[in-house]
């Protein structure tokens, strides 16, 4: 909620002082333009002309209507625009132009007086025109940033996502796990092995050329990932591996960003096993309907020895988060210095 209403406060700020800049500069420019024409027809209290610093910077009875206006088209934008129904969209832009007509009539009821009753109904339209075609606009923006900002991201992804999606060490481990078996057994579990190998780097492989891929295939390649971490470990009575991968056929129609759960879980693994103390990880990830809740936990392995990475991977996530998924995801964190917690909830796309 804090969240929320911080980004609402920027983009108000924002928005108001790109609006009241305009309607400032527009203002000193037909001044002046009027003055240049017919002379001046505004006088300071000595009887010298009012120049155009000074009728820029003279109090205005509109800034109350103008940050009135700014803060319900922000609202209407930030929690109406593409969450509920187009209708509701139409509605809002009705009440924010009703409620900013009610400001202007408080602020400066003479400019009604002066005229027919029915006239209250065209500052309506206007503002109600404005606040619609200032959110369509704004979005379609953003929408286009977004996409040039996904191209220059996908471009850095094909250059580095073999190397850093998955964790080479990772990788060195679980071809060793796949080397010792092939020496004892003969081919069963080898087999099922590689083939969880072959699948993962297919994916990976065909993953960075996508923006969306189907949502089985992303649990797919979790459920390998896992399952090879689990048998590179060695069987030990201090460490804890707790996963749970939940969903039906119900929810293959959905699709995901490809590999957007591997940085969190990774880290779980990166950080939080130990050859020697006492250790846990778990993770579960659960979908129902078109929502994606995923858990993870892992103690914090005291006076490791490793030298801590700087959480890259899970830095370019974030980024790919909010290029991809604009408040349609959450993410929290918790450490509390024995262990780490990551929630974090997405709405799936179609």
């Amino acid at each position: 909620m804090l969240t929320a209403l911080k980004k609402l406060l920027t983009n108000w700020t924002l928005h108001f002082l790109t609006l009241w800049i305009g309607i400032k500069a527009i203002s000193v420019i037909s001044y002046v333009y009027h003055v240049h024409t017919w002379g001046n027809y505004i006088k300071n209290d000595d009887g010298t002309p009012v120049t155009a610093v000074q009728y820029a910077t003279n109090p205005d009875d509109r800034l109350f209507f103008v940050a009135l206006l700014v803060l319900l088209t922000e609202v209407v934008r930030q929690f109406i625009f593409k969450k509920y129904h187009f209708i509701f969209f139409i509605a809002g832009c009705l009440l924010t132009a009703m409620i900013s007509t009610a400001g202007i009539v408080y602020e400066r009821p003479h400019v009604f007086n002066q005229k027919a009753k029915l006239t209250l109904i065209e500052p309506i339209l206007y503002i109600a025109a404005y606040a619609f075609i200032y959110i369509i606009v704004r979005d379609y923006y953003l929408q286009s940033k977004n996409r040039q900002l996904q191209r220059i991201q996908q471009s850095e992804n094909e250059l580095h996502a073999l190397k850093a999606q998955l964790n080479p060490h990772f990788l060195f481990n679980a071809l060793n796990y796949l080397y010792g078996t092939a020496l004892k057994e003969k081919a069963t579990d080898t087999a099922q092995g590689i083939d969880m190998m072959s699948d993962m780097m297919r994916y990976t492989i065909h993953g960075m050329h996508e923006n969306f891929v189907p949502l089985q295939d992303e649990l797919k390649f979790m459920e390998n990932y896992l399952q090879l971490q689990q048998v590179r470990l060695p069987v030990k009575d201090n460490i804890e591996i707790s996963t749970q991968i939940v969903f039906d056929d119900h929810n293959y129609h959905h699709k995901i960003a490809p590999l957007l759960l591997l940085p969190f879980i990774e880290n779980a693994f990166k950080y939080g096993i130990s050859m020697d103390s006492q250790c846990e990880v778990q993770i579960k990830i659960a979908v129902a309907g078109n929502e994606l809740q995923m858990d993870v936990f892992n103690t914090i392995v005291q006076n490791r020895v490793e030298v801590n990475g700087n959480n890259t991977g899970i830095k370019n996530t974030i980024k790919r988060l909010d290029f991809l998924y604009p408040d349609n995801y959450r993410l929290d964190h918790k450490n509390t210095g024995l262990g780490y917690n990551v929630s974090f909830w997405l709405k799936l796309s179609s």
